[in-house]
């Protein structure tokens, strides 16, 4: 018998990948039961609208990024730590390329579609922009706000045309690309 945290768990693990997947709009609150296992009439004793569970995936992903940015911070040099970030991506480029970025393509769909919850998605990519302009910060690098919107441009431009063209190389030539570009810091 699955324990209620375990219910609650798999609904948004399902939710995260039937967005990343689907999208949000075509993603149904019956689509996530299904995928979990969770039955429908289920659902609602942990997330009152689909809203809810867009937050609660949100905020997995935040906390998920954030547990991979304190461990590449174990690395006192933030040009490694911009390359662990950029591995990350390479090691996503079948998904990618498949689905796009599981957190731009989010952000992109619910602003275009106005949702309300929107504003917290935007937040993500808000973290993940200053801690990158942080690492060039602590590289001593001077016009670092410029240089993280071109680091964090660069790698959701990538995942956009990865996307469209179905290509994973795109991601592959990007990131090495955008690596040579950091050494030469």
């Amino acid at each position: 018998m699955n324990r209620v945290s375990d219910k609650r768990e798999r609904l948004i693990e399902s939710a995260a990948k039937l967005f990343h997947e689907a999208g949000y709009k075509d993603t149904s609150i019956a689509d996530i039961a299904e995928d979990s296992g969770v039955p429908l009439g289920n659902v609602y004793y942990y997330f009152k609208t689909k809203d809810d569970l867009a937050a609660a995936v949100i905020e997995q992903r935040t906390e998920t990024i954030k547990g991979w940015a304190r461990q590449w911070e174990e690395n006192p040099d933030p040009k490694q730590r911009l390359f662990k970030l950029l591995d990350l991506e390479l090691s996503l480029k079948d998904k990618i390329a498949e689905h796009g970025c599981p957190i731009g393509s989010l952000c992109q769909e619910l602003d275009k579609e106005r949702q309300p919850i929107a504003r917290k998605a935007d937040g993500l990519l808000e973290w993940q922009l200053k801690w990158i302009t942080d690492q060039f910060r602590l590289m001593g690098q001077t016009k670092t706000d410029q240089l993280g919107i071109q680091l964090t441009s660069a790698i959701q431009g990538c995942c956009v045309l990865a996307n469209a063209l179905n290509d994973p190389k795109i991601v592959e030539l990007e990131m090495g690309r955008l690596k040579s570009w950091i050494k030469e810091m």
